[in-house]
């Protein structure tokens, strides 16, 4: 792999995930997710673009390697908080929760901590093959959060937020594997 193509996909999750732009609730939802497709795949593009621009020796192709399972581990754990948060809020769903609004910022951080976590880890096990593992997570999450499921409510906004999380993790690491497989 060119490490030339990691590039702009790089910058891009170093700037989303750094500076996520109104996290407040006015660019949420359906706006968001389209621009940030439409960042992901210019991003793309433009590194494709820049890749024939430089061939690096053997001894240089390891750190494209390197540099792209960064950004896959930033951009799902770090850009995802934001993506996840988007799609519960997506005006078809209704799925922002009274306690969501009122909640403490030590449980809206530690619920943010455990997103990214679980993210990673269903990254991981996704770019080790291991889909299986993937299912385990969601059956632990789930007995964590057992009491709270019966709660109709609770759970639909629970396996929405869930799921969205886990399609991030798998639709990124199936993509990496691709780029890796390519190289």
């Amino acid at each position: 792999m060119n490490p030339l193509f990691v590039v702009p996909l790089l910058a891009y999750t170093l700037a989303a995930t750094l500076w996520p732009g109104q996290v407040d609730g006015r660019r949420r939802g359906r706006a968001l997710l389209f621009g940030e497709a439409l960042f992901v795949i210019a991003a793309l593009v433009l590194g494709t673009l820049l890749e024939p621009l430089a061939r690096p020796s053997l001894t240089g192709l390891w750190w494209g390697r390197v540099a792209l399972l960064a950004t896959a581990y930033l951009y799902v754990s770090g850009r995802g908080i934001v993506l996840i948060r988007s799609v519960l809020e997506l005006p078809t769903l209704q799925m922002r929760r009274d306690e969501d609004r009122t909640a403490g910022a030590i449980d809206v951080a530690r619920g943010r901590a455990v997103g990214s976590l679980e993210r990673a880890l269903a990254l991981t096990m996704v770019l080790l093959g291991d889909y299986a593992a993937v299912g385990w997570i969601i059956a632990a999450k789930s007995l964590a959060r057992f009491k709270q499921l019966e709660d109709r409510e609770f759970a639909e906004y629970f396996l929405v937020g869930t799921l969205a999380s886990f399609l991030l993790a798998v639709l990124v690491g199936v993509g990496i594997r691709i780029l890796l497989r390519q190289a």
